[in-house]
């Protein structure tokens, strides 16, 4: 039998080789490797220093400006907002400015300052902006992402349109910053807070939604437009009475917003925010758009908007002349920054007049958990506000549907419960109410409160009690008449309902009726 034998020797021969072969080879490929690496660390800066590479972020957009105040106290302000655009190495736009001396309450030189300037390096920028007959020399560095800007700035001094003193020369650098704004450009939703005004909506949140468009900058400002609804999807109802629908036309400059409220024809309805120049005057404080609790919204503190139309009389010209006022929070581009963690649909109850000891009747108020979370510790609390229990509540929010009685109760993610509220008046005035304004109308307030945001929610209820002794028409109109003229007839029906005897008592002005049971007077 042949036998097959491996050789040994020639096979250890070759394998040294091929060894030796590999080894030559990897050594080769990882000499060339190192150099690679070498030469990337040598691109990115090498020598030891940082690998992370610079970024070159663009000025161009909308900034907000802050500017710190001299050391001297002379004058207060700057640039305020504006939009810049990059060129290559150099840079032009324009901001609004407004310059104030301490003991005055507004600016003596404000408007428009054009700004240019120069890289001096990778994200380092020198900027001049000639706002008026001052001159402030800005020197800044971006950050890498591009949001911000910060560094030092000094001033000439400057003059008011009298030539009076406005601003002062500065040479010891001051501190300043600008914040990138993005556009103002999306849905927005959020709600109109109430604060007052003759329509008597105070305390009342609405609900609204809309959109924004921000048009190309024209300087110092971009053109804003849009519209807003408050109009319910699902009910296709608006709670809010002083309209429905509205168009919005404005401008944006740095973080500042003001817009116009107009119906279809053009008529102005309303203001969001401090108009461009008036200075105060309308009482509309400014609204911003800011970046909180991680989305963009328009808010303002104190009363941002104003609003007067036919259902809401009132001017424009003063907020204390309003038909409504208060507060805006409109979250831009969906967010969900603004939205109430407890939504109350209607907002408000209004019972039509009702005759004392009659039985109640009752309207219902829905209290919805408009959060994306568990709300624990809610109550539900009404509160008479006039002397007796005209008013009274039962819901289906405690535990299993049974009534909540006042004890805290939880509410699931877009769970809601129903409040029932039963009117029954036991007078026809509030307490005080001189007799001559009688009947008045009977008030009351039911507050949702909600621990864990801090907030309560209320809805205000009105209705009137009248006496059943008698029914009649309030008032008579006989119109303009000639002195020597006679008007036409006019009859005064009234009707006593109840079983009590009723007594006139007529004069010269007045014709008073008195329900002898309840001593109920009606003039």
């Amino acid at each position: 039998m042949e036998t097959l034998t491996k050789d040994r020797t020639r096979d250890g021969a070759n394998r040294e080789s091929s060894s030796s072969r590999f080894c030559a080879g990897y050594a080769k490929s990882l000499w060339l490797l190192l150099l690679t690496g070498a030469m990337v660390l040598s691109g990115c800066g090498g020598g030891g220093s940082s690998s992370t590479v610079p970024i070159n972020a663009t000025l161009s957009g909308n900034w907000q400006f802050t500017m710190a105040p001299p050391a001297d106290g002379s004058y207060l302000g700057g640039l305020q907002g504006g939009f810049l655009l990059q060129t290559n190495g150099s840079a032009t736009g324009a901001a609004t400015y407004a310059v104030s001396l301490p003991q005055l309450p507004y600016p003596c030189n404000s408007g428009s300052a054009a700004i240019t300037g120069t890289m001096v390096s990778p994200n380092t920028w020198n900027l001049t902006a000639v706002a008026g007959t001052q001159t402030f020399t800005l020197n800044g560095t971006m950050s890498l992402d591009g949001l911000t800007i910060a560094g030092t700035y000094t001033s000439t001094a400057g003059t008011s349109g009298d030539g009076g003193p406005c601003g002062t020369l500065q040479t010891v650098p001051m501190q300043w910053t600008a914040t990138l704004v993005p556009p103002l450009t999306g849905s927005v939703q959020g709600s109109f807070h109430s604060a007052g005004g003759a329509a008597g909506l105070n305390e009342q949140d609405f609900l609204v939604s809309g959109a924004l468009i921000q048009a190309p900058n024209t300087g110092a400002t971009a053109a804003v437009t849009g519209n807003l609804t408050f109009l319910n999807a699902l009910t296709q109802e608006s709670d809010y009475p002083c309209f429905t629908a509205a168009s919005l036309y404005g401008q944006i400059s740095g973080n500042s917003v003001a817009l116009t409220i107009t119906a279809s024809d053009g008529t102005e309805w309303g203001l969001i925010g401090e108009p461009v120049g008036s200075l105060g005057a309308t009482g509309v404080n400014p609204v911003t758009y800011d970046l909180v609790h991680g989305g963009y919204i328009l808010h303002g503190a104190g009363p941002s908007y104003s609003v007067a139309t036919t259902a809401c009389p009132g001017s424009l010209g003063n907020i204390d002349a309003a038909g409504d006022f208060g507060n805006i929070c409109l979250s831009v581009g969906g967010g969900s920054a603004c939205q109430q963690p407890i939504t109350l649909t209607p907002s408000a109850l209004t019972f039509p007049n009702q005759a004392i000891g009659s039985p109640p009747t009752s309207q219902t108020i829905t209290l919805a958990n408009a959060s994306g979370t568990i709300l624990s510790g809610v109550t539900v609390n009404l509160a008479n506000n006039s002397g007796a229990a005209n008013y009274t509540e039962t819901d289906d929010c405690g535990l299993n549907g049974l009534p909540s009685q006042g004890l805290p109760f939880d509410l699931a993610p877009g769970q809601s419960c129903d409040i029932t509220v039963l009117f029954a008046p036991l007078e026809t005035c509030a307490v005080g109410t001189p007799p001559a304004q009688c009947p008045s109308p009977l008030t009351a307030t039911l507050a949702v409160t909600d621990p864990n945001a801090e907030m309560i929610f209320t809805a205000p209820i009105t209705g009137t009690g009248f006496s059943q002794g008698a029914l009649f028409s309030p008032q008579l109109d006989f119109g303009a008449e000639g002195v020597t003229e006679a008007s036409l007839l006019q009859v005064l029906p009234f009707t006593n309902r109840s079983k009590r005897p009723v007594q006139t008592v007529a004069n010269s002005a007045n014709l008073t009726l008195q329900d002898e049971g309840d001593h109920a007077e009606i003039d």
